[in-house]
Protein backbone atom coordinates (compact mmCIF):
# COMPACT_ATOMS: atom_id res chain seq x y z
CA UNK A 1 0.00 0.00 0.00
CA UNK A 2 1.31 3.36 -0.84
CA UNK A 3 1.05 6.46 1.22
CA UNK A 4 0.07 9.64 -0.66
CA UNK A 5 0.19 12.27 2.06
CA UNK A 6 1.47 15.81 1.60
CA UNK A 7 5.17 16.39 1.93
CA UNK A 8 6.31 19.31 4.04
CA UNK A 9 8.98 21.57 2.57
CA UNK A 10 12.22 21.67 4.52
CA UNK A 11 12.99 25.40 3.81
CA UNK A 12 12.08 28.27 6.15
CA UNK A 13 10.13 31.34 5.23
CA UNK A 14 11.07 34.82 6.62
CA UNK A 15 13.17 35.73 9.66
CA UNK A 16 12.77 34.75 13.26
CA UNK A 17 12.15 37.39 15.91
CA UNK A 18 15.72 37.01 17.22
CA UNK A 19 17.23 37.54 13.76
CA UNK A 20 15.08 40.62 13.16
CA UNK A 21 16.05 42.11 16.53
CA UNK A 22 19.75 41.46 15.88
CA UNK A 23 19.52 43.17 12.45
CA UNK A 24 17.86 46.21 14.06
CA UNK A 25 20.64 46.44 16.67
CA UNK A 26 23.36 46.23 13.98
CA UNK A 27 21.73 48.89 11.78
CA UNK A 28 21.10 51.19 14.77
CA UNK A 29 24.74 50.88 15.90
CA UNK A 30 25.93 51.78 12.43
CA UNK A 31 23.63 54.80 12.31
CA UNK A 32 24.84 56.02 15.71
CA UNK A 33 28.46 55.69 14.57
CA UNK A 34 27.66 57.72 11.45
CA UNK A 35 25.96 60.43 13.52
CA UNK A 36 28.97 60.64 15.87
CA UNK A 37 31.33 60.92 12.89
CA UNK A 38 29.14 63.64 11.37
CA UNK A 39 29.15 65.63 14.63
CA UNK A 40 32.95 65.38 14.84
CA UNK A 41 33.20 66.60 11.24
CA UNK A 42 30.93 69.57 11.94
CA UNK A 43 33.00 70.56 15.01
CA UNK A 44 36.28 70.30 13.09
CA UNK A 45 34.83 72.29 10.23
CA UNK A 46 33.69 75.03 12.64
CA UNK A 47 37.16 75.13 14.22
CA UNK A 48 38.82 75.31 10.80
CA UNK A 49 36.55 78.12 9.72
CA UNK A 50 37.29 80.08 12.90
CA UNK A 51 41.03 79.48 12.60
CA UNK A 52 41.03 80.75 9.02
CA UNK A 53 38.97 83.81 9.96
CA UNK A 54 41.27 84.56 12.91
CA UNK A 55 44.36 84.33 10.69
CA UNK A 56 42.68 86.74 8.27
CA UNK A 57 41.93 89.23 11.07
CA UNK A 58 45.53 89.10 12.30
CA UNK A 59 46.69 89.56 8.72
CA UNK A 60 44.51 92.65 8.32
CA UNK A 61 46.49 94.46 11.04
CA UNK A 62 49.76 93.20 9.53
CA UNK A 63 48.79 94.46 6.10
CA UNK A 64 47.98 97.88 7.56
CA UNK A 65 51.37 98.02 9.26
CA UNK A 66 53.36 97.40 6.06
CA UNK A 67 53.02 101.04 4.99
CA UNK A 68 53.66 102.58 8.42
CA UNK A 69 56.89 103.75 10.01
CA UNK A 70 57.94 102.39 13.40
CA UNK A 71 58.12 105.90 14.90
CA UNK A 72 55.88 108.90 14.32
CA UNK A 73 57.03 111.02 11.36
CA UNK A 74 56.67 114.22 13.45
CA UNK A 75 57.57 113.31 17.06
CA UNK A 76 59.91 110.38 16.33
CA UNK A 77 60.43 107.94 19.19
CA UNK A 78 59.88 110.57 21.88
CA UNK A 79 56.26 109.55 22.42
CA UNK A 80 54.94 105.97 22.56
CA UNK A 81 51.34 105.36 21.56
CA UNK A 82 48.80 107.47 19.70
CA UNK A 83 49.79 111.12 19.68
CA UNK A 84 47.43 113.96 20.58
CA UNK A 85 44.95 114.53 17.77
CA UNK A 86 45.10 110.90 16.60
CA UNK A 87 41.66 109.96 17.87
CA UNK A 88 40.79 107.07 15.56
CA UNK A 89 42.63 104.17 13.97
CA UNK A 90 42.36 105.94 10.61
CA UNK A 91 44.55 108.75 12.07
CA UNK A 92 47.34 106.44 13.25
CA UNK A 93 50.49 106.93 11.21
CA UNK A 94 53.09 104.75 12.95
CA UNK A 95 53.38 101.33 14.58
CA UNK A 96 53.58 102.44 18.21
CA UNK A 97 50.08 103.95 17.85
CA UNK A 98 48.72 100.38 17.69
CA UNK A 99 50.19 99.30 21.03
CA UNK A 100 47.31 98.33 23.32
CA UNK A 101 44.64 98.39 20.60
CA UNK A 102 41.71 96.22 21.76
CA UNK A 103 38.69 96.23 19.45
CA UNK A 104 35.75 93.86 19.24
CA UNK A 105 32.54 93.34 17.36
CA UNK A 106 30.54 93.30 20.59
CA UNK A 107 31.90 96.74 21.53
CA UNK A 108 31.13 98.02 18.04
CA UNK A 109 34.68 99.27 17.39
CA UNK A 110 36.10 96.27 15.56
CA UNK A 111 37.48 94.11 14.32
CA UNK A 112 39.23 96.35 11.82
CA UNK A 113 40.54 95.74 8.34
CA UNK A 114 43.74 96.95 6.63
CA UNK A 115 42.23 100.38 6.00
CA UNK A 116 41.34 100.81 9.70
CA UNK A 117 37.61 100.47 9.06
CA UNK A 118 35.35 98.29 11.19
CA UNK A 119 34.47 95.08 9.36
CA UNK A 120 30.68 94.66 9.41
CA UNK A 121 29.10 91.39 10.53
CA UNK A 122 32.01 90.29 12.73
CA UNK A 123 30.14 90.45 16.05
CA UNK A 124 32.00 87.68 17.88
CA UNK A 125 35.57 88.67 17.00
CA UNK A 126 38.14 90.65 18.98
CA UNK A 127 41.65 91.88 18.03
CA UNK A 128 44.24 92.78 20.68
CA UNK A 129 47.54 94.30 19.55
CA UNK A 130 50.85 94.43 21.42
CA UNK A 131 53.77 96.41 19.96
CA UNK A 132 57.16 96.07 21.64
CA UNK A 133 60.53 97.58 20.71
CA UNK A 134 63.19 94.91 20.21
CA UNK A 135 66.94 94.86 19.75
CA UNK A 136 67.51 94.85 15.97
CA UNK A 137 70.50 92.50 16.36
CA UNK A 138 68.55 90.08 18.60
CA UNK A 139 64.84 90.19 17.83
CA UNK A 140 63.97 88.10 20.91
CA UNK A 141 65.30 90.78 23.26
CA UNK A 142 62.86 93.56 24.20
CA UNK A 143 64.21 97.07 24.76
CA UNK A 144 62.64 100.26 26.10
CA UNK A 145 59.69 101.54 24.06
CA UNK A 146 60.74 103.92 21.29
CA UNK A 147 64.47 103.16 21.53
CA UNK A 148 64.81 100.87 18.51
CA UNK A 149 64.07 100.92 14.81
CA UNK A 150 62.63 97.40 15.15
CA UNK A 151 59.36 96.40 16.80
CA UNK A 152 57.71 93.04 17.36
CA UNK A 153 53.97 93.18 16.75
CA UNK A 154 51.58 90.52 18.06
CA UNK A 155 47.89 90.40 17.26
CA UNK A 156 45.85 88.07 19.47
CA UNK A 157 42.53 87.20 17.85
CA UNK A 158 39.73 85.99 20.10
CA UNK A 159 36.29 84.50 19.52
CA UNK A 160 33.70 85.86 21.96
CA UNK A 161 30.35 84.10 22.41
CA UNK A 162 28.75 87.18 23.98
CA UNK A 163 29.55 90.77 24.97
CA UNK A 164 30.73 90.00 28.51
CA UNK A 165 32.92 87.08 27.46
CA UNK A 166 36.69 87.83 27.32
CA UNK A 167 36.84 85.29 24.50
CA UNK A 168 38.83 82.24 23.56
CA UNK A 169 42.21 82.87 21.95
CA UNK A 170 42.00 81.41 18.43
CA UNK A 171 45.36 82.52 17.03
CA UNK A 172 48.26 84.92 17.46
CA UNK A 173 49.86 86.53 14.43
CA UNK A 174 53.36 87.89 15.16
CA UNK A 175 55.89 89.67 12.99
CA UNK A 176 58.84 92.04 13.23
CA UNK A 177 58.61 95.46 11.62
CA UNK A 178 61.85 97.30 10.92
CA UNK A 179 62.16 100.96 9.92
Amino acid sequence: MSYTGSVRSAGRRGFTLVETGLAIVIVATGMLAMLAAHEAFVQQNDWGERAAQAARLGGEIRERSMVLAVDDPVTGGAFWGAEAGEVSVADWDDMDDFDGLDVSGWAGDGPIDASGSVIPGMQGWRQVVDVQSVDPTDLSTPVADGTSEAVRVSVDVYWQDNAGDPGDLVTTVTWVHVQ
